[in-house]
């Protein structure tokens, strides 16, 4: 699939995308514009908050036609992003005070996605949307971190039993919490263990880097490891919203240089070099983005590759888009290029306990061995109820 086969794109979409380019093509973007009605502009906002590229599509709007957007229209987009740039700024300020009590406490902390993000691809916390706060911990730290959150004022989103805290430690890889209007979500690996990718603790931390936001510095994932993960965490959900394409693109054209032969080499030991290779292909495919021959050959050589991207495109960028049902664990299915990597995806997927068995039922230890029971419940029940 090229960006010539993008036909079945709703002219909505289309200019959504048109409005995140690196490099907007200034006409293409007021052509559409002349033709769009207030009700055009009230879906096209719609469409980006729901694709999370928000800030970018009002500032493209901004610079290339104002006077193309009605009083009432151009004063919602006004009210739209303020509202999101002050929350920008609401979270940034309070992952920096995070930061600083981890530090004081001795708790080890990296932040992701997010504002540093924002910082390190898009040049700024105010151009990426973003709904919640990351922050990656070690595994022992869980208790002291959790304990400093509630002190804090931050509630869990799950009470959870003492006699379930071990289990779902164990089981689970993140929790999230409220405080106002910012959501934090606390991670001690970076994905949830149904979609068997592990990354190493100690290498991570080893390799994490420092970006600065306001002035202050913030630990973080090294590139290769944030490119890793945002084309796993892209893959797992399909793609479904264009800020994880637009994320990728952005990153890797905001880094000077790239090792891409060491790129390929961590995405194989992770077991996860088509979800690499399928995020970086639809960045070019969506952005533009310039890919090395030799990733592109790799691209070429992987039939799976494109038969992904018809699917995502069909399912979450057409006019007429498909529905995501029980049928997409075969997508999940071939995002792995290894038997193994696929057997221990559908075994986790079928049979490892998630987050929300827990807010289903909260089991003691002694009982906590019928979990995998539960699980297998929960998804008959969900897809075979009628």
């Amino acid at each position: 699939m090229n960006r010539q086969d993008f036909s079945t794109l709703s002219p909505d979409c289309k200019l959504t995308i048109n409005c995140c380019q690196s490099e907007v093509d200034t006409a293409a973007v007021e052509t559409a514009l002349s033709s769009f009605s207030d009700e055009n502009y009230q879906n096209i906002l719609r469409l980006s908050q729901q694709h999370g590229i928000y800030p970018l599509l009002y500032k493209t709007i901004r610079s290339v036609n104002p006077a193309s957007l009605s009083l009432k229209t151009d004063e919602l987009f006004k009210q739209n992003n303020m509202t999101i740039a002050q929350q920008n700024m609401l979270m940034s300020a309070e992952l920096l005070q995070l930061m600083q009590l981890f530090n004081v406490n001795s708790v080890d902390a990296m932040a992701f996605k997010g504002p540093v993000l924002g910082e390190l691809a898009y040049g700024s916390v105010a151009l990426r949307q973003y709904g919640d706060l990351d922050i990656l911990i070690k595994k022992n730290d869980i208790e002291k971190t959790l304990s400093l959150l509630l002190q804090r004022g931050y509630t869990p989103e799950i009470e959870l039993e003492k006699s379930t805290l071990k289990t779902f430690y164990s089981c689970v890889n993140v929790i999230g919490l409220q405080r106002g209007s910012v959501r934090v979500e606390i991670h001690w690996e970076l994905l949830s263990k149904n979609y068997a990718i592990e990354w190493e603790e100690e290498k991570l931390w080893r390799e994490s880097e420092s970006v600065e936001i306001n002035r202050k510095p913030v630990r973080t994932l090294s590139f290769e490891n944030h490119i890793l993960y945002l084309c796993a965490h892209g893959s797992k959900h399909l793609f479904e919203r264009l800020e994880w394409i637009c994320d990728i693109e952005r990153a890797i054209r905001a880094q000077e240089s790239i090792d891409w032969e060491h790129l390929l080499l961590e995405a194989q030991s992770l077991g996860i070099e088509r979800m690499l290779l399928f995020g970086v292909h639809l960045s070019q495919l969506f952005f533009g983005l310039p890919l090395p021959q030799k990733i592109l050959d790799k691209i070429d050589n992987d039939p799976e590759i494109e038969h992904l991207t018809e699917k995502v495109v069909t399912l979450h960028y057409s006019e007429k888009k498909g529905s995501r049902s029980y049928s997409t664990f075969w997508l999940l299915w071939q995002m792995r290029e290894k038997l193994k990597d696929r057997l221990r995806f559908a075994y986790r997927g079928l049979f490892a306990p998630k987050f929300d068995d827990f807010k289903f039922i909260q089991l003691s230890k002694q009982l906590s061995f019928l979990y995998p029971l539960i699980r297998p419940y929960r998804l008959v029940t969900k897809y075979f109820r009628n």
